[in-house]
């Protein structure tokens, strides 16, 4: 495994050549991470990740190591390759991302590029409870939050009732399911991503 690349940046772009001793590596990066590219010719470090398959061995990189930790994290998940999972980081920083999985925030992941309802409800479901917590404590506090789907409704529910709907639970079965997860686990009212677990529970 290629952990991390230093070199001279020979090249610039959303796949950047970095050279290392006499030999450059082609690295691909998140759209976030070009913009903050030095100039030609200057020294690079990357925070790297090789994928291997068996038609193409593939280097990500990123300029910071909590960027390459999410991105690690969002490969985890059926249907999230690491084309997906650096199209979502071009999208939006890896502190947003992480803080939209941590609150359940279904409809901040489905304005990524290449996530639809129901790969954000199994990015929430698989991840919510793993986002790194030096993520999460450099979260931007003017990054955008999750809104209430309806004035005056508890988001935390709300937001629990969204990811059954998108799992494909029937509407009508979904209030009280919530409902009784909650008269059993009281706590989960907290947080949407452990409610639903204990919503799914009582579907099984």
């Amino acid at each position: 495994m290629i952990a991390t690349v230093s070199g001279i940046l020979k090249q610039s772009g959303p796949e950047v050549v970095v050279e290392v001793g006499g030999l450059g590596l082609a690295v691909s990066l998140p759209a976030g991470d070009v913009e903050r590219l030095p100039a030609i010719d200057a020294p690079i470090h990357l925070w790297t990740h090789l994928s291997v398959r068996e038609d193409a061995w593939t280097l990500f990189g990123f300029l910071e190591r909590e960027t390459r930790t999410l991105f690690r994290l969002l490969t985890t998940v059926s249907g999230i390759g690491p084309k997906v999972a650096l199209g979502m980081l071009s999208g939006a920083p890896a502190n947003v991302i992480g803080a939209a999985l941590h609150r359940g925030d279904e409809k901040a992941l489905t304005a990524l590029p290449g996530v639809g309802k129901k790969s954000a409800a199994r990015l929430i479901m698989e991840l919510g409870a793993k986002v790194p917590l030096e993520l999460l404590a450099h979260n931007d506090a003017d990054a955008p939050a999750a809104a209430p789907a309806h004035a005056g409704a508890d988001p935390e529910r709300m937001a629990a009732a969204e990811m059954l709907a998108s799992m494909g639970v029937p509407p009508a079965r979904i209030a009280s399911v919530l409902d009784a997860a909650l008269a059993a686990e009281p706590d989960v009212a907290a947080n949407p991503v452990g409610w639903v677990r204990a919503a799914l529970r009582r579907l099984s």
